[in-house]
């Protein structure tokens, strides 16, 4: 686990420390491996396997274009650096720069999990906990949001008009969805895909400063999220909201910072999420409908984080009533991120005197607006109170004429849009019936063939029962073979005895120091 972990950490840094795009790419591929083998941990688990199958298949659709678009830039302009694509841009025709940058958005839309490409995610929540809040949180699902970044002089005003409705859409629908969940790590999974939309919007607007510094304060108060998840989780040994109420009274360490992440993800002032979330409504003032999408996105947002926190913490202690705090080693690190979600924020306001801040201001940012500030706090409190109604108390939001017509929508959101049916019928269902009909049809010739040539279609049979038994199965064998012996011999090196193991290291030192003299 910590070996993968590792592993993911070093692909990440690659990613994001790569200036050049087929640096960036291996580090692409690394964080894919390591979200697959992380998922798919507790591999006995059935759910737990077909999770990371699913996530590995379904970024891999989104890879596949990401890399025709680097194929396709590296043909066109022979250099594949982000300090030329801007050079590349302003010579280029606006037609293959539109054909490139939909490539690239679709690679960032298969890993950040944007509509219809977000399926993976929710599944993903199968993996332990910490998994969740680092890398389907903060950082690898991020990575989209940073490649469309890293290349936005590429995108042409057709292209970002598309990133501007893929991330309006999977805002709003995902947002709807996590209103209506009642796992406590899918909540956070929807809630993680209407963030990478809202953060898509941002950058469909031009505006890739504002889009970034939303991913900073997300990071926070959603990993802080997903560790407390998990803290309720290893307390309460439930998630469904269901059996949990009433925790704040036994875990009051973990309902504190879950009350600060909650209040920083609706975005109430002075938190974090405030100043990144207003930045982008700031940015999308010149367009009021954009705006009015955003703000209904932002009361959605408010409405399931309320709920959410309610259910699991207020009222009377449910099924969970036996539960006790996490240990230090686990609240310490919550408590570090709560001061994160709390006031990372201010890295962007009006009175931080940081580059940050300078990129922000040229986007209107430069000075709080009151009204603005009034209309946010207005907006949070709706949801906040919508959360409350739905979450809380349970009562009926509209009229009964209207429910009638509005339990379509509900049930399109329970049933999370049935992208999943749609994909398996469409998709899945006839790829497979293809996969039988021709695997039958290779067994129908290969039998027609034996019987056709009598003695020498019996030799044959005999020579492919030869190779697949020597080669084939072989090579498998003998590949696992190596494994198991080379596993052998490396355990030996590891003894637990700490004593061989600093002789080895002062050995090594030696050694070293002898060869470099040398």
């Amino acid at each position: 686990f910590f070996a993968y972990l590792s592993l993911f950490c070093t692909a990440m840094l690659l990613l994001v420390l790569a200036d050049h795009l087929v640096l960036l790419f291996v580090g692409w591929e690394g964080v894919g491996l390591c979200s697959y083998l992380l998922i798919a941990f507790w591999f006995e688990k059935p759910a737990a396997a077909a999770a990371g199958r699913k996530a590995f298949i379904t970024t891999r659709i989104g890879d596949t274009g990401l890399l025709l678009g680097v194929l396709l830039l590296a043909w066109q302009a022979r250099d594949l650096r982000f300090s030329s694509l801007a050079t590349f841009a302003a010579h280029a025709d606006p037609g293959l720069c539109t054909l490139i940058s939909a490539l690239l958005f679709l690679g960032a839309a298969g890993k950040s999990a944007q509509v219809p490409l977000h399926v993976w995610l929710p599944d993903a929540m199968e993996g332990p906990t910490p998994v969740s809040a680092l890398i389907h949180a903060a950082t690898m699902v991020a990575a989209g949001v940073y490649l469309v970044a890293r290349t936005l002089p590429l995108f042409t005003p057709t292209s970002l008009a598309l990133v501007l409705a893929v991330g309006l859409v999977t805002h709003l629908l995902a947002g709807t969805v996590a209103l209506t969940q009642t796992d406590i790590k899918r909540v956070l999974a929807y809630s993680t895909i209407s963030q990478l939309g809202l953060m898509f919007s941002a950058l469909g607007l031009g505006a890739a400063a504002v889009g970034m510094f939303h991913l900073f304060t997300h990071a926070f108060f959603k990993a802080l999220l997903f560790l407390g998840a998990g803290s309720v989780i290893h307390a309460a040994q439930a998630q469904d909201l269901a059996h949990l109420s009433g925790l704040r009274r036994a875990m009051p360490w973990t309902g504190a910072v879950f009350l600060v992440a909650t209040l920083a993800a609706c975005g109430l002032f002075p938190l974090s999420g405030f100043w990144s979330k207003d930045a982008i409504l700031l940015e999308a003032q010149a367009r009021p409908a954009v705006q009015g999408l955003l703000l209904l996105g932002a009361v959605l947002t408010a409405a399931y984080m309320t709920r959410l926190y309610l259910r699991c913490f207020e009222g009377a202690a449910g099924p969970g009533r036996h539960a006790h705090e996490s240990p230090l080693v686990m609240v310490a690190p919550m408590a570090v991120l709560a001061v994160g979600a709390a006031f990372a924020g201010f890295a962007g306001s009006p009175w931080a005197d940081n580059p940050l801040f300078a990129l922000l201001g040229s986007h209107g940012h430069a000075h709080v607006q009151v009204g603005m500030l009034l209309g946010s706090t207005a907006v949070a409190a709706l949801g906040i109170g919508l959360g409350w109604h739905v979450g809380w108390r349970r009562r009926r939001l509209l009229p009964a004429g209207l429910r009638g017509a509005m339990q379509p929508l509900y049930r399109l959101a329970v049933g999370k849009y049935y992208v999943d049916e749609a994909s398996a019928r469409v998709l899945i269902g006839p790829t497979v019936f293809l996969a039988q009909q021709l695997d039958r049809f290779d067994q129908r010739v290969i039998d027609r063939a034996v019987n056709d040539t009598g003695r020498l279609g019996w030799l044959g049979g005999q020579l492919k029962a030869r190779l697949d038994r020597v080669v084939v199965d072989g090579a498998v064998n003998g590949l696992a073979a190596l494994v198991r012996e080379t596993g052998a011999a490396l355990r030996r090196l590891q003894t637990g005895i700490i004593q061989q193991y600093l002789l080895l290291v002062v050995a090594s030192v030696v050694v070293v120091s002898v060869w470099l003299r040398w």
